[in-house]
């Protein structure tokens, strides 16, 4: 039995079924527009790294061995092109390609507007029939621009119509990095606020259970790192003070792992130019291992 997850991965290429499927999305264009700190486009090959260093392929928490996952990698997009319309049509295509291919998608990011190619990409494989699905995050994201940027991406999913409302929940929203406006649009869209002060009030479990409850199926779960405390994750686009803990974090993943109808995981916004000893790519990594942790379970 392999004791490395690096063990496990292997290239797309070698792997043409697989239970997972990796896949980078070196970009940072949405965030500068946004004024955050450019870096997130060097999110992959970091998480990459912490991915194959550290994690074992048996869980003492769960008891779950992940010996027997298919994990393939399907490496970064090239994401260069000068039009940031172009770079975006090629991830709705090439994840609607991943996700026909395979049952589940790992994206490592990148910066957050990277999700609203990437749901498209969910919806065109689902033959073009909405979805549902969750944010964990510090900001809402649905700003209404004509740009695609890292503050557009739920918005635009919203009001396009490629997802409803009511399948849609905002974990770990915090106090006063909102505005009014997007929260009363995200009320007119009937999607679901769990402010973060609920989270650390009444735990992870509640929340996350209610929310893929509603997602339904197929669903995608975006984790945008910066939703984490700045002490646990210095290195991303829009640090903030206050934030989940790693174990909520875990915990979430963990239970995003174990739904059968998420086929699309994501973390996003890390910005390794900013890390400290690797801490925050480590985080991201532990996230990702225990999603695919997760999964693993599923049949336990």
């Amino acid at each position: 039995m392999p004791t490395f997850l690096r063990d496990l991965i292997r290239p797309a290429a070698e792997l043409p079924e697989a239970d997972v499927c990796l896949v980078g999305l070196p970009i940072d264009f949405g965030t500068v527009l946004e004024g955050g700190r450019a870096g997130a486009a060097g999110a992959p090959a970091a998480i990459r790294r912490e991915l194959r260093r550290y994690h074992k392929t048996y869980n003492l928490e769960h008891d779950i061995s992940l010996g027997n996952l298919r994990i393939a990698d399907a490496g970064n997009l090239a994401l260069r092109h000068p039009d940031h319309a172009q770079n975006h049509a090629h991830i709705r295509e090439r994840l609607g390609q991943l996700l026909r291919q395979y049952p589940r998608v790992v994206v490592l990011g990148g910066s957050h507007d990277g999700t609203y190619s990437t749901v498209r990409g969910l919806w065109d494989a689902n033959d073009e029939q909405p979805v549902g699905g969750i944010n964990f995050d510090a900001h809402a994201d649905v700003k209404d621009k004509p740009v695609i940027s890292s503050g557009t991406p739920f918005g635009r999913l919203l009001r396009e119509g490629f997802l409803p409302g009511e399948r849609f929940t905002e974990i770990g929203l915090h106090s006063n990095l909102n505005t009014r406006e997007d929260i009363e649009f995200l009320h007119q869209q009937r999607a679901h606020i769990v402010p973060l002060a609920h989270v650390q009030e009444s735990g992870m479990e509640l929340y996350v259970s209610r929310a893929l409850q509603r997602a339904a199926g197929p669903a995608f779960v975006s984790f945008d790192i910066d939703g984490c405390a700045e002490a646990f994750a210095p290195a991303v686009s829009a640090p903030s003070a206050d934030g989940f803990t790693p174990r909520q974090a875990v915990e979430a993943a963990f239970l995003a792992g174990q739904k059968e109808t998420v086929r699309l995981f994501e973390i996003v916004e890390l910005n390794p130019l900013y890390d400290r000893d690797n801490q925050t790519a480590r985080l991201a990594a532990t996230i990702i291992t225990a999603y695919l942790t997760g999964v693993a379970g599923q049949s336990k």
